[in-house]
């Protein structure tokens, strides 16, 4: 068995995917290119893959990592071009990584979040001043949390006329939606009710900050 780790984008309509329908899409594209893939055993075998991390729908990410396992050795850069031609619009593999580092060494994931309008010196103070404490649920339920408590780092620019914030936010067993900087930002009066936001993830940090994915795709994964 190759054990491998997709780098991998999903930006436009892709972002609007469901989980389930994203590993599907991942599936059945695996299939249109003939990739010498492992499938379960039992009654409905599937091909075996799991998506790292993943995020919530309508966030797009330029650092969504895939792992599965091949019968056969396959070339890194045959294996792209090949994917790449099976993936629908807004999905593109980007580099294969290492698989030796567990995904629990993921400690921040980074963000950018747009907003159409807003003032980047008042979302600043605001996240430099009283805690901004909103209502956080999760599958153990709800509890009121001081967002800044989840923040390793955020700033605020415009950009055109837009907010544009880019946030290292905590994640690991109890993660921060970067949907609670809206929260947060509207409450505080800084954002209007009802505005919209496009997210991004940027990347993936372990505690100390590095990259996870560069230090993963350093390694040197034989194919």
């Amino acid at each position: 068995m190759y054990k491998i780790r997709l780098l991998f984008e999903k930006s436009g309509a892709a972002a609007y995917i469901s989980h389930l329908d994203l590993m599907q899409a991942i599936q059945r594209s695996m299939c249109r290119a003939k990739l010498p893939v492992r499938y379960s055993e039992g009654f409905n075998p599937h091909i075996k893959l799991s998506i790292l991390v993943p995020l919530s729908t309508g966030f797009a990410s330029r650092c969504e990592l895939c792992d599965f396992e091949l019968l056969e050795p396959v070339e890194a850069d045959e294996l792209l071009v090949r994917l790449n031609g099976a993936f629908p619009a807004g999905i593109r593999a980007l580099a294969v990584c290492g698989t030796s580092r567990s995904v629990s060494a993921i400690a921040w994931c980074e963000y950018e979040i747009r907003w159409p309008e807003g003032d980047a010196a008042r979302a600043a103070d605001a996240f430099a001043g009283a805690p901004l404490r909103v209502e956080k649920r999760s599958k153990r339920g709800t509890k009121e949390i001081s967002v800044q408590d989840y923040v390793r780092a955020i700033s605020f620019e415009c950009q055109d006329g837009a907010l544009v914030c880019r946030a290292t936010l905590q994640a690991g067993d109890d993660p921060l939606n970067p949907a609670y900087i809206t929260t947060a930002l509207t409450q505080a009066g800084v954002l209007p009710e009802e505005v919209t936001a496009q997210y991004t993830r940027l990347s993936v940090l372990m505690a100390d900050g590095t990259d996870f994915i560069q230090e993963a795709c350093d390694e040197k994964t034989k194919l």
